[in-house]
């Protein structure tokens, strides 16, 4: 049961911060620090998508296989 008593500090904290940030008295630089710990949290904790590389790919197992583009409609006439 040490979650609750962790939870319950963490809230106070909150508050705390809450009432410090809303005073008008706090540094434009920790406001802005702590707007930006909140939109993480409300955001899931989730960092932004990063799409991978084929080097990436290949360190788990993935191949990438480039296939070459077909040729335009109406291109060079060989025949």
């Amino acid at each position: 049961m040490t979650m609750l008593p962790r939870l319950q500090a963490e809230e106070k904290l909150n508050s705390i911060n809450t009432g410090v940030l809303s005073s008008g008295f706090a540094d434009r630089k920790d406001v802005t620090k702590a707007v930006g710990r909140l939109e993480a949290l409300a955001d899931g904790g989730r960092r932004k998508f990063v799409k991978p590389t084929a080097a990436t790919l290949a360190q788990i197992g993935i191949a990438v296989v480039t296939v070459p583009s077909a040729p335009k409609a109406g291109g060079t006439d060989d025949g």
